[in-house]
């Protein structure tokens, strides 16, 4: 498994789904035996997803936009909040289960807003308090196969939200991508992933102006969201065609400077356009800056930036900084087939490239804070299992860098929640309201004052069940 869909440096084996979809598929009753498993595994969990349980004593952060609620109650019943306030707001039935939890706070699940999932990333995201994860391309079969394992129950893992495969122009860059080189061919694709159920369509760096424009018109009146790594078209012209989100904050190099033809040759081949982009960044003033911030913010996109890839892919040679990764929850054979020095090797980058891509990253942190400044949305996303990006781990070092980008620890955490959940148009997750499915993180720590506090997990709580994470690790 080299690279496969999605960005720089992806594994193949990505897999996906929507928890909350309809069962389609035959297979199904080949994961009844694992269902076992699972059922065991929740019945040695506190506090059932069928039980009532109140959580008290915590300070919690609802993602609401409110203050935080000292000294919370939440009541907790069939998978759902009931009830959320202080105590003299919400009466405890006779006969609920009570937890203390004093000292400590809770917020809503986390969510991964790009990842390649697969099988064994699971519980790797969950134990890292990432309740629900928006897959950003691969192999249809094994998506919808996970996404039924998920439905079914057989697989503990948090909620996942698909793609299916990408679309892209010819010749495609990855093997499973589905490849359009016509605008007929580009509405058929549209067609053929929502026959999949997928939650949005993924496009990607070949695809030009015109496919883009086509696949735009049939996703519109199919009442699909696109989202696009964008390599032939600026960010700014994607935008107000109506593409939902940018991920990689790709196009916007491409929106800033005044010839972006170049940029967009380069794309003739992947590394070279990437890297191309990569560099660019570096060469933007502030001012350019300024205002493509503004005027994509004022489109409602929405902005991905996964700034762990990106300080990632900076740094491939350099051994400090690879020491310091929380790397725990990556199997060995994972690590193997990452192939750090084939993949630089493959992209043919030099010593004056990483040099660059350095100088890149305030560039590229300027422009989240101006974006976000400017009332753009921008949302936590990871890009993991790709090389030295662990699932899990890699959204905490996400949350860390959107802080020392400029975000106060506040907005990084809606990023990975309230926000995250607006662009998913997901209106039962991402904060803690009554109604709401429960999701939420219980940390020994206050995210609010050092956002490396969202890696102080005690315990989490997935549809209402409780665990704690050296449970999860069990699974590993």
């Amino acid at each position: 498994m080299k690279n496969t869909p999605g960005t720089a440096f992806e594994l193949s084996g990505h897999h996906g789904g929507r928890i909350l979809s309809r069962c389609k598929s035959p297979c199904l009753l080949a994961h009844v035996g694992c269902a076992l498993v699972v059922a065991v595994f929740l019945a040695s969990c506190a506090g059932s997803g069928n039980s009532t349980m109140a959580y008290v004593g915590a300070t919690a952060f609802d993602g609401s936009g409110a203050p935080p609620i000292l000294d919370a109650t939440i009541l907790v019943a069939n998978g759902h909040i009931q009830a959320m306030g202080s105590p003299d707001m919400v009466r405890i039935p006779r006969g609920t289960q009570e937890i203390r939890l004093d000292g400590k706070w809770v917020i809503p699940g986390l969510i991964d807003a790009h990842v390649h999932a697969a099988r064994w990333t699971l519980p790797r995201y969950l134990t890292y308090g990432i309740t629900s994860i928006r897959d950003m391309g691969g192999p249809a079969d094994t998506l919808v196969a996970l996404r039924d394992s998920l439905v079914l129950g057989s697989l503990l893992g948090p909620r996942l939200y698909i793609s299916g495969p990408m679309v892209d122009g010819g010749p495609a860059t990855w093997s499973s991508a589905t490849t359009v080189t016509n605008e007929t061919e580009a509405r058929r694709a549209v067609d053929t992933l929502v026959l999949l159920a997928v939650d949005q369509i993924k496009v990607y760096t070949k695809l030009n102006r015109a496919l883009l424009s086509a696949l735009l018109d049939e996703a519109q009146a199919l009442d699909i969201r696109v989202a696009a790594h964008l390599g032939r078209v600026d960010a700014l012209t994607a935008a107000k065609m109506g593409v939902w989100s940018l991920e990689h904050m790709t196009g916007v190099v491409e929106a800033t400077v005044r010839d972006p033809e170049p940029l967009f040759r380069a794309h003739e081949d992947f590394f070279s356009g990437w890297n191309a982009f990569e560099r660019a960044w570096a060469r933007l003033d502030s001012v350019a800056i300024d205002r493509t911030a503004r005027d994509l913010s004022e489109t409602r996109v929405t902005i991905v930036p996964t700034l762990a890839l990106h300080e990632t892919f900076a740094n491939l040679n350099n051994r400090d900084f690879v020491s310091r990764l929380d790397l725990e929850g990556v199997p060995q054979w994972v690590r193997d087939e990452w192939d750090v020095p084939d993949l630089i090797d493959r992209a043919r980058l030099s010593a004056a490239d990483f040099a660059a891509f350095r100088r890149s990253r305030p560039v590229q942190d300027l422009f989240v804070r101006r974006f976000s400044a400017a009332g753009g949305n921008v949302v936590a996303g990871s890009d993991s299992p790709n090389q030295l990006l662990a699932p899990g781990a890699s959204l905490h070092r996400e949350l860390e860098l959107l802080v020392a980008a400029g975000l106060s620890p506040e907005q990084a955490i809606l990023a990975a929640t309230r926000n995250a959940a607006l662009l998913l148009e997901a209106d039962s997750i991402g904060t803690l309201l009554p109604g709401n499915v429960a999701d939420f993180v219980i940390l020994s720590g206050n995210p609010l004052n050092d956002i490396r506090n969202t890696r102080l997990i005690d315990r989490i709580v997935l549809r209402g069940t409780s665990m704690h994470p050296d449970e999860l690790k069990l699974g590993w």
